[in-house]
């Protein structure tokens, strides 16, 4: 799908300039991040240019099996000039809003030319998730570098919501209770440099998002009422059954505090499928309301027989 070109924001040409395109069109300038810019809207929890598939067994896109090897490539754009010798490092880290400590499993290099007809797409890498090691739900993160860097080589800390560098793809699916209710503890993290306060927003995944998700997890999209999604701190128990769908944290420097996600009286007939959208944003700051962080849940009405996801 084609997005709106930006103006005003010209790319470095000189100097490499590598992008981890989540749209077509996307050259990682300023005015297409962060993502929540763009329109019409990418899901900036799943990453089309991250590709996850089993090595031995079929499932659908943004599931796993555990102790099961999954086969990871990468596709970088280089929209600069010169050719460049391009690093892809590979993280998970548990699901989250905000990363703050990231787990390196995977790195591959190869050179990327500039300014090509389409990206580059790296070889396979393979990578076992671990049940006893890797949470039943889970983030990759991708982050592309090159030698010699680039003048703006972006930030160490994942920002795949701000930052071209960076890329999330969701390993995510929770299966419904038969009452068609479910609670998903995640982490809100500070990625800044300073402490800062978050507004973190649980929210319905809009129809045309969903579409878009239909043709990825190969299900029919259902709509989520907002009174059907809450947001609550895990210690904060008492707040659970307010069903308010957003709260406010003041984090410091690399903080995380873990929120629960919740749905209410969902109902999913097999082959059917909905999704949540929890975003984080910074608030009372000179860059109030930019997005810092996303995460997605995926919620299933059955149980495939070729991939038996648990609750993640």
């Amino acid at each position: 799908m084609d997005h709106d070109q930006p103006n005003g924001d010209d790319i470095d040409t000189a100097h490499p300039w590598l992008v981890i395109p989540y749209f077509n069109g996307d050259e990682g300038r300023a005015a297409q991040r962060p993502l929540t810019k763009v329109a019409p809207p990418v899901t900036s929890w799943l990453c089309p240019s991250i590709h996850v598939q089993g090595v031995n067994y079929s499932t659908p896109a943004g599931t796993y099996l555990p102790d099961q090897p999954l086969q990871i490539t990468v596709d970088v754009d280089n929209r600069g000039v010169p050719n460049a010798l391009v690093k892809v490092q590979v993280y998970w880290s548990d699901p989250a809003t905000g990363f703050a400590s990231p787990k390196l499993i995977l790195a591959a290099s190869k050179p990327v030319p500039g300014r090509a007809a389409a990206p580059t797409r790296f070889s396979p890498m393979i990578w076992t998730p671990g049940h006893a090691s890797i949470p039943e739900h889970f983030c990759l993160l991708v982050r592309a570098s090159c030698t010699p860097p680039e003048p703006d080589p972006g930030p160490t800390a994942p920002s795949p919501m701000t930052d071209r560098h960076w890329a999330q793809y969701n390993l995510t699916s929770a299966m419904l209770t038969a009452a068609g209710n479910s609670n998903f503890v995640f982490w809100a993290g500070n990625p800044a440099l300073e402490q800062g306060a978050y507004l973190v927003e649980a929210r319905a995944v809009g129809e045309d998002a969903l579409r878009r998700l239909a043709r990825i997890v190969r299900a029919e999209p259902v709509p989520v009422r907002a009174r059907q999604v809450s947001l609550h701190r895990a210690a904060d128990a008492a707040r659970r059954d307010q069903r308010e769908a957003s709260v406010v944290l003041e984090l410091e420097r690399g903080q995380r505090q873990a929120l629960v996600l919740s749905t209410h009286g969902l109902q999913l007939a097999p082959q059917q499928f909905t999704a949540v959208e929890v975003v984080q944003t910074r608030v009372g700051h000179e860059r109030d309301g930019d997005a810092t962080g996303s995460l997605g849940v995926v919620l299933f009405g059955h149980v495939a027989e070729t991939a038996r996801p648990r609750h993640r």
